[in-house]
């Protein structure tokens, strides 16, 4: 299967696919399990078994792994209907992150010896996965592109349209808000880089008038701007 659409149509297949396998889940009987999140509460934790398909159906959670003590590396950024939790049909397999609420979640569980049920019963609902696995694998291509740079002001400008396509809303004065309170920190984890080195990008963005912040919200102002330093 090959998914070849523009980044902004992602979501909403997402939320398209999840529905439907939770109504397929709902059709055959099988039982899941949802469960609200206060911001900070933990999901689960790297190396924890894998046991269940999590679909995050209304908030925002990260995926992480810390490094060199108290440091850590954010993933992933997950918003309403991404799915998350490694899940393997055959022996086990353990998380490979930490999941945590970055504001209330709520979270819909189907355990995974429900899913294996499911899928023998209904070729349907192995479909829904495999495309779910599919766009949630296209979205870490993506973030892997942030990567390749060597220069943090490439990474930073690559970063911020995912971001704003994921989380944006449109700004009162104009522009794209990216609804998501991010610290300099945050930002720096999800590029590889420094807090040190982020700021000083982000100051020269605001300076040149590419993008504004106010409480911890990035708006989007020149977003041709920030595509051609991505090209870069």
């Amino acid at each position: 299967m090959e998914i070849d659409r523009p980044l902004g149509e992602y979501t909403r297949l997402q939320e398209q696919e999840s529905r439907e396998l939770l109504r397929l889940f709902d059709e055959l009987g099988i039982a899941t399990a949802e469960r609200v999140y206060a911001p900070g509460d933990e999901i689960y934790r790297e190396g924890e078994y894998g046991d269940g398909l999590y679909i995050l159906t209304d908030g925002v959670l990260k995926l992480f792994r810390p490094y060199s003590g108290t440091k850590e590396a954010t993933l992933r950024l997950l918003t309403n209907w991404d799915i998350f939790g490694h899940l393997a049909f055959e022996g086990e397999t353990k998380q490979r992150a930490y999941a945590e609420a970055v504001t209330e979640c709520r979270v819909t569980k189907a355990p995974k010896i429900f899913v294996e049920r499911a899928v023998k019963r209904d070729p349907r609902v192995a479909f829904k996965i495999m495309t779910l696995f599919e766009l949630r694998l296209v979205q870490y291509e993506e973030l892997v592109k942030c990567l390749l740079p060597r220069e943090t002001e490439v990474r930073v400008a690559n970063l911020l349209p995912l971001l704003a396509q994921k989380f944006g809303k449109p700004a009162q004065d104009g522009g794209t808000a990216i609804d998501l309170r991010l610290t300099h920190q945050d930002l720096a984890a999800m590029v590889a880089s420094t807090r040190e080195s982020v700021t000083k990008v982000l100051n020269e963005f605001r300076s040149r008038g590419i993008i504004t912040i106010q409480s911890g919200r990035i708006t989007l102002r020149e977003p041709e701007t920030l595509e051609v330093l991505a090209r870069a």
